[in-house]
Order: structure tokens, then sequence, then C-alpha cells
């Protein structure tokens, strides 16, 4: 059986380095120069939408924190993509980089959101909170002695939810809202904020 992430465990018969995860940290290998394009680009893109905006030392710290935040995704997914399935069947360096995935969104969700981008700070607590299920069912798949659907379900369900935050936080820092989300902030009564 394949585990969700594609990696062989003690109890499982799987392989293929993480390339199930999915969202903003897509691991297939044929996807990572995409991915650190499209990773340069976003820290290029916050930072003249940030840097632009006049001099507002909150907004400066913000871009700076940001910017962080998205090398630091940037490693880890180049290390997720450098693990090899043979020489870690227990998925320990997998479950290394999550753990490491977890804390920095968690940090990131704990910065001072400038008013200008108000509304993601919610969705940053969000992403963290999500983030951490996700990673917590990992360990748990990977520590059990038998494969368990239900387990790989959950995990990959909070990990996709996790990334569709950073995605739309990201999509907010750039001056846009998507329609979902906007739909989703006038349902809760939240004020949609472009800048």
């Amino acid at each position: 059986m394949r585990s969700l992430l594609g990696l062989k465990t003690k109890s499982h018969n799987t392989t293929g380095a993480a390339e199930r995860l999915s969202g903003g940290l897509q691991v297939s290998v044929r996807t990572v120069k995409t991915q650190k394009l499209l990773i340069a680009a976003m820290v290029i893109s916050v930072g003249c939408l940030l840097g632009g905006c006049g001099h507002d030392e909150a907004l400066d710290e913000y871009k700076e924190s940001m910017e962080t935040y998205y090398e630091q995704i940037a490693a880890i997914d180049e290390g997720i993509n450098s693990i090899d399935p043979s020489a870690d069947p227990e998925g320990t360096q997998l479950l290394a980089y999550l753990d490491e995935l977890d804390s920095v969104t968690a940090q990131m969700a704990e910065l001072d959101v400038p008013t200008q981008f108000a509304s993601v700070e919610n969705l940053a607590d969000e992403a963290s909170e999500n983030m951490t299920q996700a990673v917590q069912l990992y360990h748990q798949l990977y520590e059990s002695e038998e494969y368990n659907e239900d387990l790989a379900s959950g995990a990959y369900e909070y990990y996709e939810r996790a990334n569709l935050r950073i995605r739309y936080i990201t999509d907010i820092l750039h001056g846009d809202i998507p329609e979902e989300l906007q739909e989703m902030m006038q349902e809760s009564g939240e004020e949609t904020e472009e800048e």
C-alpha cells in the first residue's frame, strides 16, 4: 500500500518521496524548478508591493518577516525533494521537514500584521492550526504499525487546508482577493481589504 506521502514505512510497501504533498509545497521532481521560480517571484513581488508603500516601520518589519517565511518554505521544499525514500523508509527525514514547516508557519501566524493586511491575520492563524493538525496526523501515520487510510486522508486534508490559506495570504499580499475568499469573508461578516 502507498502512504499518502509515498514513502516506505516499516509496515507499508511504498516508494516515491513525498510526491503526494500538494498545494504550496508540491514536491514532484519535475516541478522543483517551477516551484523555486514561483517562490522567488513571490518573495520579489511581496518585496515590491510592500516596499513601495512609503516608509512604515510595521510594514517594513512585516515585509522582512514574510520574505524570511517564503525563503524558509523554499528551503524546506528543497529538503523534502532531496529525500531518498529508500534511505528513509521510516519517514524520519520527511517528518523532520514537516515539523520544521509547522514551526515556521506557527511563527508566521504570530507576526504582527499591519492594518493594510488585517484580513491576513485570521488566515495565518487558520493556516498554522491546520498545519499543526496535518503534521500530528502524519506522525501518527508513520508511527502506526499498519497503514491507516483515515489518518492519511485526514493528514492530507489538513495539509491542503493550510496550503490554501497560505496561498490566500500570498494573493492578498499581492493585492488580489480570490473570489472564493471574498465569498467566505462576506458570509462571515469580515471586510475584504485590497491594497
